[in-house]
C-alpha cells in the first residue's frame, strides 16, 4: 500500500502536526467559553436580516463586556460575554438592536456562574479519563487471546497512544484558532473529543 510503503513520510508529517499542536497548547492553551469560566450568552435573531458582524461588534465595544460575536443560522448571532449585571443586560439588549433601529428577537439570555463553570470543566476531564480507561479495558478484553505471548493490556495502551494523536490534532487546532480568531471551547467541544475517541477505536 502507498501509505505503508511511504510510512516514514507520514510519520514525519504526523510528528510535525503533533509538535505544532503541543506547541500551540503550551504557548496559548485553549480559550475557555462561558461553560467553563462563567459569563453570559445571548442569542438574537434579526427577522428583517441581520446587520454586519463588525457593526454589531462596534455597538457592543463601548459597553466593555468582552463580547465574542458568532453568526448562527441565516439571521442570528450568538454573543458570549462576561457575567452581566441587570443594568448591563439592558444596555446589551439596546446595543444588539443598534439603538432600536433593528428589529430583534431574543431567543435566549443565559448566565452561568464561575462555580458552575469550574464544575463543568472538572466533570469534562473526568468524562475523558473514564472513556480512556474504558477503551483500555475493552481493547484488553477484545485482544485477550490474540498474538500470545504479548500481554493483551499492551494493545490497550498502544490504542490510547494512537488515540492521543487523534485528540491532540483538533485540540491544537482550537488552540491556534482561539489565539488568532477568538474561538472558544465549551462542553460541545468536550463532546466532540469524546466522539473522536469513540470512532477512532
Amino acid at each position: 500500500m502507498y501509505i505503508i510503503h511511504n510510512r516514514r513520510i507520514f510519520y514525519i508529517l504526523s510528528g510535525l502536526i503533533i509538535a505544532a499542536s503541543l506547541g500551540a497548547l503550551a504557548l496559548w492553551g485553549l480559550r475557555p467559553g462561558i461553560d467553563f469560566k462563567g459569563g453570559s450568552l445571548v442569542e438574537v435573531t434579526y427577522p428583517d436580516g441581520r446587520p454586519e458582524k463588525a457593526e454589531l461588534e462596534k455597538a457592543l465595544e463601548p459597553l466593555d463586556v468582552a463580547a465574542s460575536v458568532r453568526p448562527t443560522g441565516e439571521r442570528g448571532y450568538i454573543i458570549r460575554m462576561k457575567d452581566l449585571s441587570e443594568s448591563e443586560q439592558a444596555k446589551v439588549r439596546d446595543a444588539v438592536s443598534l439603538g432600536g433601529t433593528q428589529k430583534t428577537i431574543e431567543e435566549r439570555f443565559d448566565t452561568i456562574g464561575p462555580l458552575l463553570g469550574r464544575e463543568a470543566a472538572a466533570k469534562s476531564f473526568v468524562a475523558i479519563a473514564l472513556v480512556i480507561i474504558c477503551i483500555v479495558l475493552f481493547i484488553t478484553f477484545a485482544f485477550r487471546k490474540v498474538s500470545e505471548p504479548v500481554a493483551s493490556w499492551k494493545y490497550g495502551i498502544i490504542t490510547v497512544i494512537a488515540l492521543l494523536h487523534d485528540v491532540l490534532v483538533p485540540t491544537g487546532a482550537f488552540a491556534i484558532l482561539g489565539h488568532y480568531a477568538g474561538y472558544e471551547v465549551d462542553t460541545l467541544f468536550v463532546t466532540a473529543l469524546l466522539v473522536v475517541l469513540g470512532f477512532s477505536v
